[in-house]
């Protein structure tokens, strides 16, 4: 759910351990995961979160690979994370694990994707990995290993079925079946994922996690995930979300389809970044970035499927069945997708 008047307050004793002179704090963003907030303070806004440990294990190892990717970046193309005042980059207290970013002045999600949307987020994503490509993935922990692992996610949503903990699973057949049916999907991801090169990556680039200043992505945001992959998971999870005509929780799933001009603008984007730079994309992983956007439309309405029959216990929600509309509006989406029929 989303946060209340308790956990806000929670953010403003953590703020007050980050900066001094806090002021306003308010709910902020609409983050699946973590609960974030934001705080004006004398030194300037700060965005400040409160990490989800049951995703999270392990906070000091995605720390530690944030801090290594903003080193490494010299700060492009992402915000600049701030230390607590006695020093160190999280905050433990008796509410819970708190970290800060400095807020990105006159940056801000876009709430509708346009053709010139989708190649300006396109070609940051683009910059992002040709800065990251000399960049030893063996530098960073895989803090979540087989995040990006259809197969898995797959073997777990049959397990989610088996266990049916609160009697969901006849009331969604037809998506069960829609998973099934996507199983080539899964030997396709694992192929690919075997022939192209370990490389750093975002892996949760969706366009809610681009910011803009007018008409020009300036930077990503939300780097929990931040971690050794491939890159074409990025690719994949840009064109599910902004090249969808449609909110990714839509309850009416008609409205989910994958726009073909919105589909050609991003990869134009993220190709033009990298056109003709050194480390940039392999054959292997060109030809990843083909299939990317069905592969990730796939495996993220088995998640959202799963979450739904296990009882909404991943992702956070703030309505009745939202995440049983992500999986419908994802599985819709997948139809309309390049290469989403396979077999």
């Amino acid at each position: 759910m989303l946060p209340g008047d308790g956990a806000v307050e929670d953010a403003r004793r953590a703020a007050g351990r980050f900066a001094v002179g806090v002021e306003a704090v308010r709910s902020f963003g609409g983050g699946h995961i973590n609960e974030t907030f934001l705080a004006a303070t004398a030194a300037g806004d700060l965005v400040v979160q409160r990490l989800n440990l049951s995703v999270f294990p392990d906070p000091v190892a995605v720390t530690a690979n944030i801090v290594a990717v903003h080193r490494h970046l010299a700060g492009a193309c992402m915000p600049e994370p701030v230390p607590a005042l006695d020093g160190g980059w999280l905050l433990r207290d008796g509410s819970g694990v708190w970290r800060a970013w400095r807020r990105v002045p006159g940056a801000a999600p876009v709430g509708l994707s346009t053709p010139g949307v989708a190649r300006a987020a396109g070609r940051l994503l683009g910059e992002f990995h040709h800065r990251l490509a000399g960049l030893d993935p063996a530098a960073l922990t895989e803090t979540l290993p087989g995040f990006h692992d259809p197969g898995r996610r797959l073997a777990a949503l049959r397990a989610a079925v088996a266990a049916d903990p609160l009697r969901r699973a006849a009331g969604v057949a037809a998506e069960i079946a829609r998973a099934e049916a996507g199983a080539p999907l899964v030997i396709l991801a694992a192929d690919l994922s075997a022939r192209v090169r370990r490389r750093v990556c975002h892996y949760d680039a969706k366009l809610d996690n681009v910011l803009f200043a007018g008409a020009t992505a300036v930077c990503l945001v939300d780097f929990d995930t931040v971690m050794p992959g491939a890159w074409f998971w990025d690719v994949g999870d840009l064109l599910r979300s902004a090249a969808s005509t449609a909110a990714e929780d839509d309850p009416d799933p008609r409205r989910a389809v994958a726009d073909p001009a919105l589909y050609r603008a991003v990869l134009d984007g993220y190709h033009e970044a990298q056109e003709g730079r050194p480390d940039g994309p392999t054959p292997a992983e060109r030809e990843a970035v083909g299939y990317a956007g069905a592969l990730v439309t796939y495996e993220q309405a088995v998640r959202f499927l799963t979450d739904w029959i296990e009882g909404d216990v991943y992702y956070r929600t703030s309505r009745p069945e939202q995440n049983l509309d992500r999986a419908r509006a994802q599985f819709r989406l997948l139809a309309s997708m390049p290469l989403s029929r396979i077999g």
